[in-house]
């Protein structure tokens, strides 16, 4: 690793951009993931970048990451814009609560995402990946072309609000659109504006702009009609205490002291919809993404389903989802070669000095998670997907294989509470359809493309499923 401290960060090197905007035209695009990794191979991995006259130091060291994500939230924060963001649309959560305020919020949404609570709502999981699976036989028998990354969307949508708040949205088989399409509103309108230099809804409402005031009224109003339903849910039936059916449950379970308010409870509520939805479903596209080029390892993950749950549809327990090693395996390489956040940007809240490098208050940081996890120094033959090494008895122990880069779900205590829930959902989905369906791309994969958005999907990923015997 490079001497830091002798580097200065107010002359680091930079990517060639325009005179009076900079780098944005780059970072307005949707991959600008892409410009900020290639300008490693020009600037090296330590460079600088400037938006609209805003520097931001982009960091490839993942040494250097590592430490400044395990010094959250003291020394560093998120970005305050998107917290500002998320204030103005009435959200305050566990996602960009900051200090002593995000202490108290994780503690509260950490229990209600534990292991254990994960257990508890696994049933929605597998209800859920059924209703999935009938849809699919469907498809599979007029062989049509799949938007996979579509499907995949309702699927986590049904899943993320029934886990949530109890709400049978049936997202899967189109009914409800209407709360969905508030929620993709939202989530189009949280990304534009994250990104905005200039924020014009401030001084002129565009349509978009109106159309975005509805959707927040229309979720924040169905959600607190569920605040109070889970309230006098509660007050009647105190075995709920001891086993709650969902994640407002267990939050107003863990906040028995009235510590957090309504609105409070309504943020982190809306948190993990933001967070349940396009991360999940993205990961499950690249995962068929990859499976469809590896009609082996579709067998492997079939003939380890036959052998764990045997002639039922879907695991049992959450013990037998937990015994599909070689499909975790899957996951989690996808999750390595496509994770679905590929940076992440803070600022820091004081001067300090991080791995020998003197940063200034308020300084902001780039940081390119995803860029070492794709190396070949950290990951033997790093671009090869070969899910055989997070295999134990695979494990290759005399290659490259450094865990410590990888951050699908964030790192240090910031590291992302929904995780647990998240495997389960993409684990058990791809057994269940492994086990039922071939799957092939129904177009070329060089026609499938990285698109950012909140977070980074595949565009033009369409597959088509054909039922095994």
């Amino acid at each position: 690793m490079k001497e830091l401290e002798t580097i200065n960060l107010d002359k680091l090197p930079n990517p060639k951009g325009t005179f009076i905007l900079g780098h944005y035209p780059n970072f307005k695009s949707n991959d600008k993931h892409v410009f900020l990794e290639k300008s490693v191979e020009e600037c090296g991995d330590l460079y600088s970048i400037n938006l609209v006259g805003q520097k931001f130091v982009v960091s490839a060291i993942p040494e250097l990451n590592n430490e400044i994500l395990k010094s959250r939230p003291k020394l560093f924060k998120r970005l305050p814009k998107i917290n500002a963001v998320l204030q103005e649309m009435g959200i305050s959560g566990v996602f960009n609560a900051e200090g002593d305020l995000w202490k108290k919020h994780r503690k509260l949404t950490a229990e209600s995402l534990s292991l254990k609570k994960v257990k508890g709502y696994f049933p929605i999981v597998l209800e859920k990946s059924k209703s999935l699976l009938h849809k699919f036989e469907q498809f599979s028998k007029s062989q049509k072309s799949i938007d996979i990354q579509r499907e995949f969307m309702l699927f986590t949508i049904d899943v993320t609000t029934a886990i949530a708040f109890g709400y049978e949205l049936d997202a899967i088989h189109g009914k409800d659109a209407v709360f969905q399409k508030h929620l993709e509103r939202i989530f189009m309108m949280l990304n534009e504006r994250n990104f905005s230099p200039i924020p014009i809804w401030k001084i002129y409402k565009r349509t978009k702009d109106k159309e975005l005031e509805s959707s927040l009224k229309h979720i924040e109003s169905t959600i607190y009609k569920f605040i109070t339903q889970a309230k006098e849910n509660l007050k009647n039936d105190p075995k709920l205490k001891e086993q709650p059916t969902n994640f407002l449950e267990a939050l107003l379970i863990e906040n028995n002291d009235g510590a957090f308010s309504d609105k409070e409870v309504y943020g982190n509520i809306f948190t993990m919809l933001l967070g349940g939805e396009d991360s999940t479903s993205s990961s499950l596209s690249w995962i068929l993404y990859y499976l469809a080029q590896h009609p082996e390892m579709i067998k492997k993950v079939r003939e380890e389903a036959h052998s764990i749950y045997c002639d039922h549809l879907t695991p049992k327990s959450f013990e037998e989802y937990q015994q599909l090693e070689y499909t975790n395996a899957v996951v989690q390489e996808t999750l390595r070669i496509h994770p679905t956040t590929t940076q992440q940007i803070v600022q820091a809240n004081e001067d300090c000095e991080i791995q020998g490098l003197k940063i200034k208050k308020n300084k902001k940081l780039i940081l390119l998670n995803r860029f070492a996890q794709r190396l070949d120094e950290h990951f033997t033959d790093a671009m090869t997907f070969k899910p055989e090494r997070w295999l134990k008895s695979k494990c290759p122990m005399h290659q490259n294989h450094d865990v410590s880069t990888i951050k699908a779900f964030g790192g240090g205590p910031r590291l992302c509470p929904g995780m647990n829930l998240a495997l389960s959902e993409m684990v058990t989905l791809t057994s269940m359809i492994c086990k039922q369906f071939d799957i092939e791309l129904a177009v070329k994969k060089e026609e499938v493309s990285e698109k950012h958005s909140f977070i980074v999907y595949p565009e033009n990923l369409y597959i088509k499923l054909s039922k095994i015997n």
